[in-house]
């Protein structure tokens, strides 16, 4: 009798990646939310964890889709490769963890489970030494955004470089034009507009910057960066084109429209040099750039009503 296909979940990118299967080797479950950036943000933090305690990674992506924004799971685009928690892990863990579940529910299923989770929430963008302190298998909530955790060691970024590399190459056009960026005093532009720009709730919260920022980035950078070349990335690129005025060659780049999020993000980090939005999008950009060089500038208006955090950005970018 021939086995039937098992659909895979909507979240999962390709049939590569696994269910979670029982070891004795402790884990650090993360749970996924948001868009790409996020995503990256969250995976960094687990992987982190991971390589200094020696757990075992998992990812929980089901609460992606179930956001306000319509999300979808992302990481599939990049060679990063672990194991998703799957539905029957999940509830254990929810048994475990969630707030609304009876204390004495929560020893019997311990006890059932064989094992004691414990849910780190976040609480702020600095790094948070409880997730290297924290004993037996660990599920962390929240964005996790913070350098510390990218930046925590060479070794460590140059594995977070790994696992963001793209699974397949470039299309040879885009090919092209990254080698064109990484070949000049090129300088990726990220305007963020979207939902930013035009739903009132998130405009409240974020804000999309407006062109003297952008101006400002420039001059920031003209004293660094000799003859610039400007390529822009935007999800408005009519606004770009309409607002900006750059000091220098100026592309608006639409190349890689329809491709996918993880490829204009690859595309972008071709560049030598940023001027990134107030997006977790376009801190990726910046940090996977690898120019020996590079020079970043970030908004120092990062909220509606506030500056970056402290902890966001690397101490070696600019602030304009």
């Amino acid at each position: 009798m021939p086995t039937k296909a098992v659909r895979p979940p909507p979240w999962q990118a390709d049939d590569r990646w696994p269910i979670a299967m029982p070891t004795p080797q402790h884990s650090v479950a993360v749970r996924l939310a948001g868009g790409l950036g996020n995503q990256m943000f969250q995976y960094a933090a687990g992987r982190v964890v991971a390589l200094a305690t020696g757990r075992r990674l998992l990812l929980d992506p089901s609460g992606i889709a179930s956001g306000p924004s319509g999300r979808r799971y992302e990481l599939g685009a990049f060679r990063l490769d672990a194991p998703a928690v799957g539905a029957v892990l999940r509830m254990l863990i929810r048994a475990q963890v969630g707030a609304r579940v009876p204390v004495p529910l929560r020893a019997v299923v311990r006890t059932a489970a064989g094992s004691r989770w414990t849910l780190l929430a976040e609480r702020g963008r600095a790094c948070d030494e409880r997730l290297f302190t924290a004993g037996g298998d660990l599920v962390l909530d929240g964005f996790w955004q913070s350098a510390s955790y990218a930046d925590r060691d060479p070794e460590t970024a140059g594995r977070l470089r790994q696992d963001f590399a793209l699974r397949q190459p470039l299309p040879d056009r885009l090919a092209a034009l990254a080698a064109e960026m990484a070949a000049c005093e090129s300088v990726c532009v990220h305007v963020r507009r979207g939902d930013y720009a035009h739903d009132p709730r998130i405009a409240a919260v974020h804000g999309a910057l407006e062109p003297d920022y952008y101006a400002a980035a420039a001059a920031r950078l003209a004293d660094s960066v000799s003859s610039p070349a400007y390529y822009v990335f935007s999800d408005d690129l009519g606004w770009a084109r309409a607002h900006l005025r750059l000091p220098g060659p100026t592309r608006f780049v639409d190349d890689a429209a329809g491709l996918g999020s993880a490829i204009e993000q690859r595309l972008m980090a071709s560049c030598r040099h940023f001027i990134i939005a107030n997006s977790t999008f376009s801190w990726w950009a910046a940090w996977l750039g690898e120019h020996p060089r590079k020079f970043v500038v970030a908004p120092r208006r990062w909220f509606a009503d506030r500056p970056a955090p402290a902890g966001l950005l690397p101490e070696s970018w600019m602030i304009a």
